[in-house]
């Protein structure tokens, strides 16, 4: 009698997905850490140094937008080279108006009651750090990683409020407050004109034409080595070499001479004068 092993489900196959064939999603992490610590930078200047703040983003990371997003909080902005969307969570925006009116804790965290109503105030501090994030975003992508963002924003204008289409690319930044232990998220949806420019700017520059015409070309054409003649080797007494001064004349009758690659003796040659310039001729190899 023999005791049959369970069978394991088999898994399922991994769904590949033809938006990312060809790019160079592994170099996603590289650039969401760059715009880290180029957003760590902005909160700083903007928030902390200004209000004593503790604003500090703890991590950065991208995805694809499997579903649509939420319609709340979404607030598009559009420059010549596509759109960019933004989404502040409420937690961040109430500790900025905290900080910003002298509050010592957030309107929404007070007494532990209901957040209240979006205001008009609250709206025009979306609109200007989401216009913020944006431009600081598309800066990271026209500079491409490890290179100083541009000394001026690329101009963006509100457009309304959009929410990202499934599909596109997610930026998700996790703030956090420790003063007033407030945290939440900065999402920035990149549309596809600025998602191209970054998928050029991490994918490695291609072989200028030139190049590529070198590289097709056959071996021994692209093969570079350098010659070097040993024109004179002279054999003269110690005491005669004693007995030099300056003007003597040492004659010297130039015959065959030896050409070298990497010291190696390979060839050897006949020296010519040709318009006044010594030149080698008459090739021989080396038994």
């Amino acid at each position: 009698m023999t005791a049959s092993l369970p069978t394991r489900p088999a898994e399922p196959p991994m769904v590949l997905d033809a938006g990312t064939l060809g790019r160079p999603v592994h170099l996603l992490a590289q650039f969401s850490k760059q715009l880290r610590e180029d957003l760590a930078e902005l909160l700083r200047l903007r928030l902390n140094v200004r209000y004593r703040a503790r604003f500090e983003v703890s991590q950065v990371a991208m995805r694809r937008l499997d579903t649509r997003a939420h319609e709340a909080g979404w607030l598009s902005f559009g420059a010549d080279a596509g759109e960019i969307a933004c989404a502040i969570d409420r937690g961040v925006l109430m500790s900025v108006l905290a900080y910003r009116y002298g509050l010592r804790t957030p309107p929404a965290e007070q007494s532990g009651a209901e957040a209240p109503r979006e205001t008009a105030t609250e709206e025009r501090l979306a609109a200007l750090l989401g216009q913020q994030f944006v431009e600081l975003l598309a800066g990271r992508i026209e500079a491409g990683p490890g290179a100083p963002l541009p000394q001026r924003p690329l101009p963006f204008k509100p457009i309304g409020r959009l929410p990202p289409a499934r599909g596109c690319w997610l930026l998700e930044a996790q703030v956090v407050e420790h003063s007033h232990g407030s945290q939440g998220r900065i999402s920035l949806a990149i549309g596809d004109g600025w998602m191209n420019r970054l998928w050029h700017q991490l994918t490695p520059l291609r072989a200028k034409a030139g190049e590529q015409l070198e590289q097709a070309a056959p071996l021994p054409t692209r093969l570079t080595l350098t010659l070097v003649a040993r024109l004179l080797q002279k054999d003269i007494p110690l005491g005669q070499l004693a007995d030099l001064h300056v003007g003597d004349v040492i004659p010297i009758s130039l015959g065959t001479t030896d050409v070298l690659i990497d010291d190696s003796r390979l060839f050897t040659a006949t020296v010519a004068e040709h318009q006044g310039k010594l030149c080698l001729t008459s090739f021989a190899d080396v038994d």
